[in-house]
C-alpha cells in the first residue's frame, strides 16, 4: 500500500473521530445545561420574597385499566372564580391555605408517598413519565421540558411530612402543578394531569397611603342603592362605616405593612381576600390599605382619593366626594357610641348599632379587621343601650 496514502486515510479516520468525540461530549453538556437549566429558572422564579399564584386553567386525560393513562390531554372546566387553589411562595417555601410545605427530594418524596399505602397496594401505584410530564406542560402552554423527574419541585407538609400528589416548576409569571402520581383502575375514569398558576405582579398595584388623608364621604356613582347598599361609604379615624338597614356597621381599615410579610403569607383570611384581588386585577400587598365587611367584600384603596369594591363577581369604583362626613349620612352620636363600647369592652370591639323604636342596640365582635381575623364581624353580644 503507498504510504502516502495511508497515512491520508489515518489522518481522514482520526478527524471524524474527534468530530464524533466532540459531538457527542457537546450533546452532553446541552442536555446537563437543560437539565440546570430548568432547576435554576424554577428557582430563580421562587426566590422573590412573596408571590401569590391565582389558578389559571386545568387539565384532564382518561385512564382505562387496558391502556393506561391516554395522550389525549384536554383542558378541566373550571372556572377561575370556582377554583379554591391557589399558591403563596416566599423565598423557595411554598404556602397554601396558611399550609406551610418543605420542598424534599424526589427519592424521599416516593418513600414517604408510599407509606400512605399498605403493601399490596403498593404495586398498583405509579408516576407519570417523563414524556407524560412533558405532555402535559405543552398542554398548559409551558415551553418547559424535562429530562427526569427530580427536574420538578417535590413538596410535603412541614409539620407531618404529607406528601403532595403534585410536583411544580415556574418560569416567568406562570407556576405549573403536574400531577405525578396514579393509581391502577378496573374501568374508564378521568384524572387530573395538571394546573398553570399566574404571579399577580401583572396585576395593578397600590400605593401606601395615610389613613388620615382617607377621612370624608366615599361615592358609587354606578351602584343602584339599595336599604342592603346605599353606595355610600363614610370614613373617620381609621374606621370604614356603612348604613344597612337600619344599622351602622363599623369596619377597621388595615395597613398591611404594620404586619410582617410571614404573619400574612400564613393568614387563611388574607391569602382568599389575596385571590380576590388578583380575580379583578389588583394585587393585595404588604404595601396595602384595605378593609372589608359582614358580607364579604374588599376594599382596597387605589389611591387616597378612589377604592374599589371587589367580592360577588363584581368590582365597584367609589371615589372621594367631600373630606367631610354629614351628620345626617352619620351622626356623630353613633360614632361616640362606638369608641365608648370599645372602651368599656377591653377586648372587643363595637361593631353595629342597631337603631330601631326602641333603645339602641350595640353589637360587640372581637374583631373588625375583616383582612386578617376569620372571626371578623361575628356578634358575640348584643348591648341594650338605655
Amino acid at each position: 500500500m503507498n504510504w502516502g496514502i495511508f497515512m491520508r486515510k489515518l489522518n481522514i479516520f482520526i478527524i471524524i473521530l474527534l468530530m464524533v468525540v466532540v459531538s457527542g461530549c457537546s450533546l452532553q453538556k446541552k442536555e446537563k445545561a437543560v437539565d440546570d437549566n430548568v432547576k435554576a429558572t424554577t428557582n430563580k422564579t421562587l426566590q422573590a420574597e412573596s408571590k401569590t399564584w391565582t389558578f389559571n386553567q386545568g387539565i384532564s386525560s382518561k385512564q382505562t385499566k387496558d391502556q393506561g393513562v391516554s395522550k389525549q390531554i384536554t383542558s378541566s372546566v373550571v372556572s377561575k372564580t370556582d377554583a379554591l387553589s391557589s399558591w403563596t411562595t416566599s423565598k423557595g417555601q411554598f404556602i397554601s391555605s396558611s399550609v406551610n410545605y418543605k420542598r424534599v427530594s424526589l427519592k424521599k418524596w416516593k418513600q414517604n408517598m408510599l407509606k400512605n399505602y399498605i403493601k399490596s397496594a403498593q404495586k398498583s401505584i405509579h408516576l407519570m413519565s417523563v414524556a407524560q410530564v412533558n405532555d402535559s406542560l405543552k398542554k398548559l402552554g409551558s415551553d418547559i421540558r424535562v429530562r427526569k423527574l427530580s427536574d420538578l419541585v417535590f413538596l410535603e407538609t412541614k409539620t407531618n411530612g404529607m406528601t403532595l400528589p403534585e410536583a411544580f416548576v415556574a418560569k416567568g409569571h406562570h407556576l405549573y402543578s403536574i400531577n405525578i402520581q396514579y393509581v391502577d383502575t378496573k374501568q374508564t375514569i378521568t384524572i387530573a394531569r395538571g394546573q398553570s398558576f399566574t404571579d399577580t405582579s401583572t396585576k395593578k398595584a397600590t400605593s401606601q397611603i395615610s389613613l388620615n388623608k382617607l377621612n370624608g364621604t366615599w361615592i358609587a356613582p354606578e351602584t343602584t342603592t339599595s336599604s342592603s347598599d346605599t353606595g355610600k361609604i363614610m370614613i373617620e379615624d381609621g374606621y370604614m362605616y356603612q348604613h344597612r338597614y337600619n344599622s351602622y356597621e363599623r369596619s377597621a381599615i388595615q395597613k398591611l405593612s404594620s404586619y410582617s410579610l410571614i404573619s400574612l403569607n400564613q393568614n387563611i383570611t388574607y391569602a382568599a381576600q389575596k385571590v380576590n384581588a388578583a380575580n379583578a386585577g389588583y394585587q393585595l400587598t404588604q404595601k396595602a390599605v384595605a378593609s372589608g365587611d359582614s358580607l364579604g367584600y374588599l376594599y382596597l384603596f387605589v389611591n387616597e382619593n378612589q377604592l374599589v369594591r371587589i367580592g360577588q363577581g363584581t368590582t365597584t369604583t367609589y371615589k372621594k366626594t367631600s373630606t367631610l362626613v354629614a351628620a345626617s349620612d352619620l351622626p356623630q352620636d353613633d360614632i361616640t357610641t362606638f369608641e365608648e363600647m370599645d372602651q368599656k369592652h377591653p377586648g372587643e370591639t363595637a361593631s353595629t348599632i342597631t337603631v330601631d323604636a326602641s333603645a339602641p342596640v350595640v353589637g360587640m365582635s372581637n374583631s373588625i379587621k375583616y383582612l386578617t381575623a376569620t372571626d371578623a364581624g361575628q356578634i358575640i353580644d348584643n348591648i341594650v343601650i338605655n
